[in-house]
């Protein structure tokens, strides 16, 4: 590992004995990275809904109480989802009893919470093998960022806290970029077929990186790349050759046709959102995370390196 790898994982907060992972843009030195070291530090276990082990506070699962629809397990480095609509929230909100908010208090914490670090120009980057050939077409690898804590729960009281820019790899073998203003309804562009017409493989670890930053005041890019290199190999992981360019697209509020209720301005890029990045899956046996990391960039951005088109 040279000097400048060292430097920028100090800059960004990243735990040491987390595997490096290639930087496209520079980090913001001001907010440490997030990233899923613990999950092979400690014993396994279901997150219920939050892993104790995760010193951020950060971790928490949703998309339900009852784990039959919402099965989050971690073991030696790995995140399985099983259910119905498995989501790993990373949720900054925390109460001042270090408690996360309920849905009621939501309100409440616009007033008086304050997040522990927001994400809102961030670089995600994670790992996905999916076993079967179940769970539904448009589901499989979906990051979403600039969410709320309660933006996608069934209620109507918080609909207006969804704004959230999605990034997929969907089980149908199609890459996307989406954009939600009001839960539950939300607008796609469609990138490109990844694997030529195939669905998405089994048993083989994928590699994403979605990346969301302000342009300026009303514009927001987003781009996707993909790791179908290393295999997800820790030997092979650190090598930013494998890293190659799904797509891009800048939303000046209008590039996504986002219907919206209550009467929500749907027609503005979301450039401040609620700080929340998380996965989701839907309906799935068994599929698996791994590498998550989180880090905020540095804007306007500095970008450390370049990779060639998929």
């Amino acid at each position: 590992m040279n000097f400048l790898i060292v430097k920028l994982a100090l800059i960004a907060g990243i735990s040491a004995t987390f595997p490096h992972l290639p930087a496209l843009y520079a980090p913001n030195p001001d907010i440490p990275s997030w990233d899923s070291d613990h999950w092979s530090s400690h014993e396994s276990r279901d997150l219920t809904p939050r892993d104790s082990y995760d010193k951020t506070g950060l971790s928490q699962r949703q998309g339900g109480s009852d784990p039959a629809k919402s099965l989050l397990s971690v073991s030696k480095g790995v995140l399985t989802m099983s259910g119905i609509q498995p989501r790993l929230y990373l949720n900054p909100w925390i109460r001042p009893d270090g408690k996360h908010w309920t849905w009621r208090q939501e309100r409440q914490r616009l007033a008086a919470g304050r997040p522990l670090r927001v994400y809102n120009n961030t670089e995600v980057t994670v790992y996905y093998r999916r076993s079967g050939t179940d769970g539904a077409d448009y589901a499989g690898l979906v990051i979403g960022c600039r969410s709320s804590p309660n933006g996608h729960i069934p209620s109507k009281l918080y609909h207006e806290d969804a704004h959230t820019y999605y990034a997929s790899f969907r089980h149908d073998g199609l890459s996307s970029f989406g954009k939600e203003v009001t839960h539950p309804i939300s607008g796609g562009r469609r990138i490109m077929d990844l694997f030529s017409g195939d669905p998405l493989p089994q048993n083989k670890w994928i590699g994403m990186k979605f990346i969301v930053y302000n342009l300026d005041t009303n514009r927001v890019k987003l781009e996707l790349y993909i790791d179908r290199t290393s295999g997800g190999e820790l030997d092979k992981i650190a090598d930013k050759n494998n890293w190659r360019k799904v797509g891009e697209k800048i939303d000046n509020g209008t590039t996504f046709v986002v219907n919206t209720s209550g009467g929500v301005d749907g027609k503005s890029a979301i450039t401040e959102g609620g700080g929340v990045v998380f996965l989701r899956n839907t309906n799935i046996a068994k599929a698996e995370y791994k590498f998550l990391q989180v880090t905020e960039i540095q804007t306007p951005v500095q970008k450390l390196f370049a990779p060639d088109d998929y």
